[in-house]
Order: structure tokens, then sequence, then C-alpha cells
């Protein structure tokens, strides 16, 4: 039998420094305020490279957007140059309404970056492909749910009280209580 392997793409090591982020950012505080807000916020759903040379690594992330969490995130791409210090080379944008390449997704990514050191490597089906939908977009339910329609969270079972016996309200709600105590721990 002969065996067939694949070569999986490794995680890439990058350098950023905090410095090589804020002589980008330039003299605006605004943007490392915000990007850090959008960092520390766990925002970026999902930050990887998609191609890499010698001199350069193509970075994409999504990350969700503050001001509407239920609508698709933006896309970040992240053109960086091949070590620190080369700002001036880098080529980032992002498809917010912001418009600018120092909004607050792309200096979260960039954060982002600064404090793992490494980035993975994404597939296909992780990036938008050519017509326009990654399989994020696809498959994941963006919008808000209500914790009791969560997989992983257990409904209590129902149990008939017999009220006739002088049982109060009061400690028919602490019983029920406790029960769930129980019941969960």
């Amino acid at each position: 039998p002969s065996c067939i392997f694949f070569l999986v793409p490794e995680d890439r090591d990058v350098e950023i420094t905090i410095v090589d982020i804020l002589d980008y950012v330039g003299d605006s505080v605004r943007p490392i305020k915000e990007g850090f807000a959008v960092f520390d916020a766990n925002h970026i759903i999902c930050l990887g490279y998609r191609t890499t040379n010698t001199s350069s690594v193509h970075i994409t992330a999504y990350v969700t957007q503050s001001s509407h969490p239920g609508h698709s995130p933006h896309q970040v791409n992240l053109d960086l140059g091949p070590g620190p210090g080369s700002v001036s080379e880098w080529i980032l944008n992002c498809t917010c309404k912001a418009g600018t390449a120092k909004c607050k997704h792309i200096i979260a990514c960039l954060l982002y970056i600064e404090k793992h050191k490494r980035v993975e490597f994404l597939s296909c089906t992780d990036v938008s492909q050519a017509w326009g939908m990654s399989k994020a977009h696809k498959t994941a339910a963006w919008g808000a749910k209500r914790v009791k329609d969560m997989c992983c969270v257990l409904t209590p079972k129902k149990i008939n009280v017999d009220v006739e016996g002088g049982l109060k309200e009061e400690r028919i709600i602490k019983m029920k209580y406790l029960f769930i105590y129980l019941f969960i721990y």
C-alpha cells in the first residue's frame, strides 16, 4: 500500500515590535487606544498568513465589528516587510468604513501579532474565495444567541411539587435553586 502525505504549512514567526506599531501610527493616539480596546475585547476572530516570501508575509484577519457584532466581520489584510523596522514597506487595509490604513482593526491585528509573535497558515476555506464568501461567513451565525439555546447549557427538569402540604411559594423557589445547584455541581 502506498501512503499519501500532505504538507501542511507550518506556523510562521513574524517580528513586530511595539515601537514598529507606534512608528506606523505616528502622532495619533486614538488608533492605539481604540485598537487596544478591540484587541483586549478578543474581537479578532481569525488571523493567519496566506502567502509568504523572503521579502514579505501576507496576513489576513477577520475582526468583529464593534458597532454591529451581528454582521459579518471586517477583513483586514496586512502585507508586512521582512522584519522589525520595515514599517515603510507595510501595505495595510481594512474593509471598515473608516477608510484609513490606521484604523482600530488594523492596529488590533498588529498588537495581536506583536504579542503572539507567531501566526498560523490560513487555508483557502478560511479566507474569502473568488466569489467573495468565506467559510466563516457562510456557516457562522454572527448574531447573538440566548444562553438557553446554546448546546452546552443544560436546562433543569421540572419538578412537580404538591403545595397542599403547606409549602410556601418562597420555600419552593429555594428548593428549586438548591436542586439546580446540586444538579450542576
